[in-house]
């Protein structure tokens, strides 16, 4: 997993980082609630896998950034706090995250808990879709990998359709490359490597055989990544970056 950790005491992230019991993982140490929002606002809060959040922060609360990471993302977030109540908690929990980790704690059991969630947040996220998925005037069905449209069809591949299910399970915000990558691809992002904007230009052109209309509704936003666009969206083209 890729985890990102927000934490300023220095004895306890070396703890959580020393002692975590996944070689394999990699761990990002963000020690500000600053740091943490550009992290948040740039959209790369969805290259990592989990967040773990000390509650205590010196410029800020760390419930305020579980509420600023749920208006943006869905990721499974850990509070850690060496302080609190039941009714505290219980506030967190309502809030949005997916446990709350009182101090002082086992890492290993820190690490089982962030497993547990991540495990069901990717069991969620490839759910196969039972609604109908639209993509402008084009239908898409990710059980079938078919795009459809005027009594037209055309066949996705998977990575077309996981590009599809991503871009949708963010609907309306941006998609960094980075995620898209781990997501999609399941590879990390290398921007020497111009595959996941090939697969994304052979997705749009799919679309542009059905409907070139529907074409704007896979937007590319430069230097950034993509989105996926609602209708609403489209008509606000004053507001809006047009695709390239």
């Amino acid at each position: 997993m890729d985890i990102l950790l927000i934490e300023d005491d220095d004895l306890v992230a070396k703890t959580i980082i020393h002692c975590w019991p996944v070689p394999g993982d990699n761990i990002r140490l963000l020690s500000n609630y600053s740091q943490c929002l550009r992290t948040i606002h740039s959209g790369e809060i969805d290259v990592f896998d989990g967040v773990i959040v000390d509650i205590h922060l010196p410029d800020g609360n760390g419930l305020e950034i579980l509420r600023t990471v749920r208006r943006h993302s869905g990721i499974p977030l850990i509070l850690i706090s060496g302080t609190g109540t039941a009714e505290s908690r219980a506030s967190a929990l309502d809030a949005g995250a997916d446990d709350y980790v009182m101090k002082p704690f086992s890492v290993r059991e820190l690490q089982a808990r962030l497993t547990r969630a991540v495990a069901k947040s990717v069991s969620m996220r490839f759910e196969i879709p039972r609604y109908a998925l639209a993509i402008g005037s084009v239908n898409c069905d990710l059980t079938s990998r078919a795009l459809t449209c005027g009594g037209k069809t055309v066949p996705l591949t998977d990575l077309e359709a996981r590009l599809v299910s991503e871009l949708n399970r963010n609907h309306g915000r941006v998609c960094s490359k980075s995620q898209l990558s781990k997501h999609a691809c399941f590879r990390e992002y290398d921007p020497r490597d111009k595959t996941l904007d090939v697969y994304i230009s052979r997705l749009r052109r799919k679309i542009g055989e059905l409907d070139s209309q529907s074409v704007e509704y896979v937007q590319t936003v430069r230097g950034v990544g993509y989105r996926l666009l609602s209708p609403m969206g489209i008509a606000g083209t004053s507001k809006t970056p047009k695709s390239t």
